[in-house]
């Protein structure tokens, strides 16, 4: 079921005090807990629930809100004036502000970023609202300046002290540019329709991180996208996949309707043969494990978008690119 992207008009502050006393709980929230913690509009504050679901600041379980894994801890800990790092962190993997980002550095104004986000994902709310709401997070996250009407991405963030603080923005912002370099590899079409269907790029931005030092575990992580991306894409077109297992039969599987040409699905091999020798150990004809260099690492995680960009447009659009 394709997972469907809400954009609300909330301020990011309000979404962090959210975040924060779920954060703070020794146990879950109700949503009845929750809203008796601010003198806010009952509609205001279900609006940053549900946004800092969204954003994977919280999650909603059986027994209540809780802090998701990955933000408890720090958030609980923050500062005040220090809430608008860890939304960044949270608003930088948002795949509809990465697209509007992604926008923005091509030249185009929020206000046409916003539109094209709102039609790619198809979001319900007014482009006005949409475009509201991305500009003001990605103000306050620091992740955008507007300069005179103008809006850019900045290269480096300046004015907090921490060393703490400065690592991890800088943590942040190589992640950030990964992101972005990712989206213009792939194309913004086949970005959107990986968030769509709930396809984190996730771990092909680690792989990108980590290819030098983890050069096998870089192209695993890469190689599991394509995997992934060739399920949803085969069983989305007709494709019985239930007998499938793995990049090679999945590849097979789409030959006999000509969904992809010959020489994509030759690639699309070459990547299964990489998802092979990754992933399992030993090697089955060898019996010993390959050992990865950062070039093999690296060009797997360049060739998984890449191919992911062919596959999606020729089977979307005939479109032969490479």
């Amino acid at each position: 079921m394709p997972f469907e992207y809400i954009i609300q008009d909330v301020s990011a502050d309000f979404i962090m005090d959210v975040a924060k006393i779920v954060s703070s709980s020794p146990f879950p929230l109700k949503k009845e807990n929750i809203l008796k913690s601010f003198k806010r509009h009952v509609s205001y504050t279900n609006r940053a629930i549900i946004q800092a679901q969204q954003l994977k600041l919280v999650e909603d379980t059986e027994d209540g809100f809780t802090s998701t894994q990955n933000y408890g801890d720090s958030i609980k800990r923050a500062l005040r004036n220090q809430y608008n790092i860890h939304f960044r962190q949270a608003l930088q993997n948002y795949p509809p502000f990465l697209l509007y980002a992604d926008f923005i550095t091509k030249g185009y104004n929020s206000e046409e970023s916003a539109l094209f986000v709102k039609g790619i994902l198809d979001l319900s709310p007014s482009e006005k609202m949409v475009e509201k709401s991305l500009k003001n997070w990605g103000k306050y996250a620091e992740l955008i300046v507007e300069n005179k009407g103008k809006l850019s991405i900045p290269d480096a963030e300046r004015g907090l002290p921490s060393e703490f603080i400065d690592n991890l923005l800088n943590s942040l912002q190589v992640e950030f540019k990964t992101n972005i370099f990712l989206i213009e590899t792939m194309g913004a079409n086949t970005f959107a329709y990986l968030a769509k269907n709930g396809i984190s790029i996730d771990n092909l931005v680690s792989s990108l991180q980590y290819f030098e030092n983890e050069s096998k575990q870089s192209a695993n992580m890469a190689s599991q996208v394509f995997e992934y991306f060739l399920y949803k894409i085969s069983s989305e077109n007709g494709i019985d996949i239930s007998k499938c297992n793995g990049i090679g039969e999945l590849t097979q599987a789409l030959r006999p309707d000509k969904k992809i040409s010959k020489n994509i699905m030759h690639v699309s091999n070459g990547l299964g043969a990489i998802r092979n020798m990754s992933h399992h150990d030993p090697d089955k004809e060898t019996e010993v494990p390959w050992n990865f260099t950062p070039q093999g690492a690296l060009i797997t995680s360049l060739l998984v978008p890449t191919t992911m960009r062919t596959i999606y447009n020729y089977i979307t659009e005939k479109k032969q690119e490479f």
